[in-house]
């Protein structure tokens, strides 16, 4: 009956997954493959990864050296953020021979740089010889990635990056010119010439108006490196009016939008309200007009921040609505999606057990590299692990602390990241009912480094938090 169901569903051009299911319950396996193969691929192109396993793994019990099946569940855990798949990507390479081994080996190395592994990512890279652009671009990004982290020479990763970004522009693949750009950014950052990049990539890109918007958004993350405490707000405003300026003048309308934006974050870190509420909303107009969903996405979010620190709840939910559907929309949502939904936490706040559920939420929703990446990731586990704390998880909340620790020390190393690594081991240290003492010195530090930093507002709620510990108050 099974296999009858099968060769009729296969005639109406059913789903793959359903006749591939009818083919296993009748005890046939191999007819199944092909059914099963094709289910993986319609999963993996719906970032239904955790479907594409499920598939994967019946085929490859029947054909377990299967060169597109072992490619397919490596992709598919290593889009998960699973540490199994370094292995995979192994497996996957010695199936599929030279020279598309290589290949699926420099996916490997930047998946163990994201793991927080550069070093070993280094020593997998020597015998490394991408042919592909997908591959080239994974190595660039893993060179690139491993000096941003100060384990690489920068000359590599920029040399990488170029020749990574010359092939992307050549094959006009739009999410390949950003994963370029994003590679020569890092590149630039790791030998401090990250302003020098940016001023380049405004004036080769202002006659290319769609091209501009996918190198700007390329440069979302690493130019995130600008603020917290990096370098002055003074520089970094007159940084962002410059290149808004010069951008007005070329008629590069990404690079006007980028600007503005810039300005309006670093303002709202700055605690200039009144002026970062005007520069955010101009920037998330300036990239509507030019169909910008990334910029205008963060934009918003930024907003969002605002209206929370201001008390005006609704509005900031419904900001953050709209800037989650518009980092859906976008293929960079791992830039996006980590600090929209850290912000959802944030709006919480009062209510540590909303919060927390929020939290769980996100952990669901946020998964793997094609959701987060290494350097966002610290804008969701600052305000996770604090909903934890207060919510009295402690063991999670200090799982989220130890990630918070590797981000802030290894991969950010920003004197506001450290500052809020303090607030968040004031919060656990509250939460495990330790010495007053030891919960006031870790608000105490942060409020310091805050200051430091550059960030008066969230100085001052640290401060507020070490007064409420030194005094026996109870934090939140």
């Amino acid at each position: 009956m099974h296999r009858e169901v099968a060769e009729l569903l296969a005639q109406q051009d059913a789903a793959p997954a359903d006749i591939a299911r009818h083919w296993l319950e009748a005890g046939k396996p191999r007819d199944a493959v092909p059914w099963l193969l094709a289910a993986a691929r319609d999963a993996v192109r719906l970032a239904a990864f955790s479907d594409a396993l499920r598939h994967l793994e019946p085929l490859l019990a029947c054909e377990p050296g299967h060169p597109e099946a072992l490619r397919l569940r490596a992709e598919s855990l290593d889009a998960l953020g699973d540490p199994a798949a370094l292995a995979a990507y192994h497996l996957a390479a010695d199936a599929a021979g030279e020279p598309a081994g290589h290949d699926l080996l420099a996916k490997a190395a930047l998946a163990q740089v994201k793991q927080g592994d550069p070093k070993g990512a280094l020593v997998l890279l020597e015998r490394v010889r991408p042919t592909s652009v997908e591959g080239k671009l994974c190595e660039a990004l893993a060179y690139s990635g491993a000096a941003a982290l100060g384990a690489a020479d920068p000359a590599i990763g920029t040399a990488k990056a170029a020749v990574a970004r010359r092939l992307a522009l050549q094959s006009g693949d739009t999410a390949s010119i950003v994963v370029a750009s994003w590679a020569q950014a890092a590149a630039a950052h790791a030998r401090g010439e990250l302003h020098q990049s940016v001023w380049a990539d405004l004036h080769e890109t202002s006659h290319v108006p769609h091209l501009a918007v996918r190198v700007f958004d390329g440069h979302l993350c690493i130019t995130q490196r600008f603020l917290y405490g990096a370098r002055p707000y003074a520089e970094v405003i007159a940084f962002a009016d410059a290149l808004a300026t010069e951008a007005r003048r070329l008629g590069a309308a990404r690079g006007h939008a980028f600007g503005t934006t810039l300005r309006g974050e670093a303002e709202w870190l700055a605690g200039d309200l009144a002026a970062a509420r005007r520069d955010l909303r101009e920037g998330a107009r300036l990239h509507r007009v030019i169909g910008g969903a990334v910029g205008e996405a963060l934009s918003v979010q930024r907003l969002a921040e605002l209206a929370i620190h201001e008390g005006r709840r609704d509005e900031a939910r419904a900001l953050l609505d709209e800037a989650l559907d518009l980092a859906r929309q976008t293929d960079i949502g791992f830039h996006l999606l980590d600090r929209i939904y850290g912000a959802r936490i944030v709006l919480h706040a009062g209510d540590p057990k909303a919060a927390l559920h929020v939290m769980q939420d996100a952990a669901e929703s946020v998964r793997g590299p094609l959701e987060t990446c290494p350097g966002c990731r610290i804008t969701f586990a600052v305000p996770a692990a604090i909903a934890a704390a207060r919510a009295g998880e402690v063991e999670l909340a200090e799982q989220h602390e130890a990630q918070c620790a590797y981000l802030a020390n290894v991969v950010m190393r920003l004197p506001a990241w450290y500052a809020a690594h303090d607030e968040v081991r004031g919060h656990i240290a509250a939460a495990r009912g330790a010495p007053k003492g030891e919960t006031t010195a870790h608000f105490a530090a942060a409020s310091a480094r805050f200051h430091g930093a550059g960030h008066p507002l969230d100085a001052a709620r640290c401060e507020r938090l070490a007064g409420h510990a030194a005094s026996g108050e109870r934090v939140g």
